[in-house]
């Protein structure tokens, strides 16, 4: 007998479903906490009017962060997921003109908040 009300099985594929979707929810509180800069830089790279498109993002994030995590309609989940990825590829090329590299962030150039431990 199970403490849950279904049948919960941890394997490898629903542990990455699981972490793919928790990966959405720093993004959506980040945008919830600071929606007028990601208006500003929603209207920078062209989703005009912005304000409504960062609540459609924040939705769309929301909901395929439950899937994800929730298992409920997963397939559905990672098409919105996947849109949303579309979408903040296109705004960081837009944004970034092409030249954004890994090795080039705020942090590499010492712009971070990052604890120096030398």
């Amino acid at each position: 007998m199970t403490a849950l009300p279904f049948d919960f099985v941890l394997d490898a594929r629903s542990a990455v479903r699981i972490v793919c979707g928790a990966f959405f929810l720093p993004h959506t509180i980040a945008k919830l906490r600071n929606i007028d800069r990601a208006s500003v830089l929603f209207d920078k790279v062209g989703f005009r009017p912005p304000r409504p498109f960062v609540v459609l993002t924040t939705m769309m994030e929301l909901i395929a962060a439950f899937g994800l995590i929730s298992g409920l309609y997963p397939r559905v989940a990672a098409v919105v997921a996947a849109t949303v990825r579309l979408g903040a590829a296109y705004a960081i090329a837009r944004n970034h003109t092409l030249m954004w590299r890994c090795g080039l962030s705020a942090v590499s150039r010492g712009g971070g908040n990052m604890l120096s431990l030398s």
